[in-house]
């Protein structure tokens, strides 16, 4: 039987390479950690215990010229965005203020979810995610120590997926 687990990392190849690198460990608290041996420069990019970041480098002047076999050459397509579960609206929102990142706020009217959403220097979107209490404006408390782990953003049972 196939089982998917959970997202183990995102990747993002970037000729912005240092500044990428130092854009997650500010916004993120991400640390640079142990990587496994690849012909290519790249940060395996760390929360706790986990690698779920990979930055590799685009050499200068050769932005989408695929070198891995199972890339296709001059391809256009690049990450959008990736979201990560948060608590501590307000200091998030000082954070970011105090730090100069422009980001965009966003809920949706029938998730218990309040979205903040930040660029990095390769514009891809970081969605910092923080769930809330059922009237919207306030920041969920009550939660079990692993909340974040497949957490459960409807109020409603019903699991019907949407359109």
């Amino acid at each position: 039987m196939r089982t998917i687990h959970n997202l183990h990392h995102v990747n993002i190849e970037t000729s912005k390479f240092e500044e990428t690198r130092a854009f997650y460990e500010d916004l993120l608290g991400l640390t640079v950690g142990r990587r496994a041996t690849f012909p290519t420069r790249g940060y395996w990019m760390y929360l706790r215990n986990e690698p779920i970041l990979h930055l590799l480098e685009i050499p200068e002047g050769q932005a989408g010229v695929g070198e891995a076999p199972h890339r296709e050459k001059n391809r256009v397509s690049r990450v959008d965005h990736f979201g990560v579960m948060v608590s501590g609206l307000e200091e998030t929102i000082e954070f970011l203020d105090r730090r100069g990142y422009k980001y965009a706020r966003a809920g949706v009217r029938d998730d218990r979810m309040l979205r903040l959403f930040v660029e990095d220097p390769n514009g891809v979107i970081v969605e910092l995610s923080f769930l809330m209490e059922a009237d919207g404006k306030t920041e969920a408390t009550a939660r079990k120590p692993d909340w974040f782990h497949g957490a459960k953003f409807f109020d409603s049972e019903d699991p019907t997926p949407g359109p």
